[in-house]
């Protein structure tokens, strides 16, 4: 199973909910939290809970260490948002962009292109490309839906509201990710090792999340991308890893990972619902639990995104080839 091997399903997932928020908005809007929490249970939050098997995976020693400092992290993340709400969602937002951009831009870019020989600055413009699309593009292309979300959040934890963001601030913003967009489809249209088809995907890929991040509803969209775009793409990495794993056909290869992630998946469900019941108060509506549950996802993300930060050292994928002045994936 490879980075995209279930691509056709997240592309045919992204039009079907974006034609639903052109074609019906009011029904999007009444499904907004709907991919959000049914990703609790399928994809989204399962996908990172094998994140302490990937070091013995990967050639390097895990253990009861590893797994005291990821629960030592994610603890620290709670507590960040008593401490500092704003801030901490802050971090979650950036750290979301670097995470979504090398993992669903650079890593799947450099596996389909095998090696994708390119310049660091292009590598860089494609990272900021792709973590901007689902992170940046809903904010400026929907700010009062994207402050919708994050006031559930911050409301969850029992802070304040978000600040809006200012009409020129939007502006430059929407030029800004514009532009890296472009630059990004350059990148991939002169790639020159890269096959025809290769490039296609790519650009193609930065054409559909353009439309879709500009005409789906902010919370619709990123529940959308996290549970049919992102987690998919990390499952199929993860089963890679394991060679027990990687020889199985591709619907024995998820059962087993299923599995697998399964008893961790459930301790983090229990641990949400413990959170929402006593230390953050959550009253038990839509919006709240659902931003209970985010506040929870960005408590993980944090460790999370280092690990696959690591994945991405150890499996070299970004690491400079000598005599190539570019950038190799092995």
């Amino acid at each position: 199973m490879s980075a995209r091997s279930w691509s056709a399903p997240g592309w045919v997932a992204l039009i079907c909910v974006g034609t639903l928020a052109v074609a019906a908005p009011g029904l999007a809007d009444a499904l907004r939290w709907v991919p959000l929490l049914l990703g609790l249970v399928v994809f989204a939050l399962p996908h990172g809970a094998v994140d302490h098997h990937v070091p013995r995976r990967l050639g390097r020693a895990g253990g009861p260490v590893f797994v005291a400092v990821y629960g030592s992290a994610v603890a620290g993340g709670v507590a960040l948002w008593s401490l500092a709400p704003l801030a901490t969602l802050g971090a979650f937002f950036a750290v979301a962009a670097v995470h979504w951009g090398c993992g669903d831009g650079w890593y799947a870019r450099a596996v389909h292109h095998r090696p994708p020989f390119a310049r660091r600055l292009d590598a860089g413009l494609f990272v900021a490309a792709r973590g901007a699309l689902p992170v940046a593009l809903p904010a400026l292309a929907h700010p009062a839906e994207l402050a919708r979300g994050a006031d559930a959040i911050l409301g969850a934890v029992g802070a304040g509201p978000a600040p809006a963001i200012a009409g020129p601030v939007r502006a430059a913003g929407l030029v800004a990710v514009a532009l890296l967009v472009l630059a990004a489809a350059l990148t991939s249209a002169r790639a020159g090792r890269a096959s025809p088809s290769a490039k296609l995907v790519d650009i193609g890929e930065l054409a559909l999340l353009t439309a879709f991040f500009t005409l789906t509803p902010a919370i619709l969209a990123v529940g959308t991308y996290l549970l049919a775009w992102h987690a998919p793409r990390h499952v199929a990495r993860l089963i890679a890893t394991d060679p027990a794993q990687a020889g199985l056909p591709p619907r024995r290869a998820l059962a087993a990972w299923t599995r697998e992630a399964a008893p961790l998946t459930l301790a983090s469900l229990a641990g949400l619902g413990l959170l929402a019941a006593t230390a953050w108060r959550v009253p038990a509506t839509a919006d709240t639990v659902a931003g209970a549950a985010l506040a929870l996802i960005a408590a993980l993300t944090f460790p999370h995104a280092a690990v696959v930060g690591w994945m991405d050292r150890r499996q070299a994928v970004f690491t400079v080839s000598a005599g190539a002045g570019g950038w190799r994936n092995h």
